[in-house]
């Protein structure tokens, strides 16, 4: 009897296990990271062209990072910022007035409460937004991940033995 109900036991452990890495997985490919590269000269066409939640990341001089549907997604949006180049001030770009307040809040919220991002932290500002061919507004900001100095605490402790006794006979100590 014991067997049986170890067995049936172990047989439910396992088919609940399975279904929540099931879940978790879909979890998971929900809020993965898309990314596509294209040039700046693409960039600068696509932002005078197709409006939407569309966030371009500056990367180097010749590349750019496209990123979709972010001005809804805070998950997303802390990707984007975790998986960018450390010690660069990147810039971004959108001509999506909503993508770029919640973008913007969250750098400054990440700014001004000093949250650390795996040992760096975010410095941001915003520019002035720039004006295309047929009234488009780009608006445009930058953030940078520095490294955080690292406060390590020491204690010196010091370790002292002494032999000997006085008056009393022997004697054997530890001090601090």
């Amino acid at each position: 009897m014991k067997k049986i109900i170890l067995l049936i036991t172990f047989l439910l452990l396992t088919v609940s296990q399975t279904i929540l890495a099931a879940e978790n997985s879909d979890q998971k490919t929900e809020t993965e990271l898309k990314t596509e590269k294209i040039t700046l000269t693409e960039m600068q066409r696509r932002l005078q062209n197709i409006q939407g939640d569309i966030l371009y990341l500056k990367l180097n001089e010749d590349e750019a990072l496209v990123y979709n549907d972010t001005s809804d997604n805070r998950s997303l949006r802390k990707q984007i910022i975790l998986a960018a180049p450390e010690s660069e001030m990147l810039r971004f770009y959108t001509n999506n007035k909503k993508t770029f307040q919640q973008m913007s809040k969250m750098l400054h919220d990440y700014e001004s409460n000093n949250t650390s991002f795996g040992g760096y932290k975010i410095i941001t500002d915003t520019d002035l937004p720039q004006k295309l061919d047929n009234n488009i507004q780009v608006y445009r900001f930058w953030f940078m991940k520095l490294a955080q100095e690292k406060h390590e605490t020491r204690f010196p402790i010091g370790i002292g033995i002494g032999i000997g006794g006085h008056h009393h006979g022997p004697w054997i100590g530890i001090g601090w």
